[in-house]
């Protein structure tokens, strides 16, 4: 059908311009009833002709692209929000994210803080415990030096109230007798250090 419908019309545009010379009429602004009628006959069946043949496929070509760019924006639309839904979403994870982050941080500091707060106190408690230690040493040591000094000043005196005892001696004798027996017992305390 489209065949001989372009046949058809490739035969009356053809033949138009032959009419016209044959007649013999003017030029190219000179105005012809009868090839204007035809001109118009021939219009109107290949419009008729088009409306049914082609124009509903193109139409339907067309909508069809309409409706196929109509789905693709609304693909895209969907598309779009759900990225934005997804953007959001991973926003929200990276806060928590940071938050966790921040808290552990916290946690891990006060830890930290707690540790070295019992080990000061640990090393405050065995350098309480040293320092008592030592001066119970000390005080004990001092107890046998005390001891020891009373003993010696003890043996001291009787060793001199025994010499002046057996002597009977003049008061020059027992005063020089007392002080070399304090010198004795100053000098053995130096000794035995």
């Amino acid at each position: 059908m489209r065949r001989s419908l372009f046949a058809l019309t490739v035969l009356l545009l053809a033949a138009t311009p032959l009419h016209a010379a044959e007649e013999g009429g003017g030029g190219l602004l000179s105005v012809n009833p009868g090839l204007t009628i035809w001109t118009i006959v021939i219009f109107l069946i290949v419009l008729a002709i088009l409306s049914k043949a082609a124009y509903p496929k193109i139409l339907g070509a067309v909508e069809a692209r309409e409706a196929h760019i109509a789905q693709l924006t609304e693909s895209a639309e969907r598309d779009r929000e759900e990225a934005a839904a997804l953007a959001a979403e991973n926003r929200r994870l990276v806060e928590e994210t940071r938050a966790r982050v921040h808290g552990a941080v916290e946690e891990a500091r006060g830890q930290a803080d707690k540790m070295r707060a019992e080990m000061m106190d640990a090393a405050n408690r065995e350098r309480q415990e040293m320092l008592e230690r030592a001066r119970r040493d000390i005080a004990s040591e001092r107890e046998m030096a005390l001891d020891t000094v009373r003993r010696d000043a003890v043996v001291l005196a009787m060793s001199a109230a025994e010499k002046l005892v057996r002597r009977n001696l003049d008061t020059e004798d027992n005063r020089r007798l007392v002080q070399e027996s304090l010198a004795q017992m100053i000098a053995q305390p130096a000794a035995r250090a």
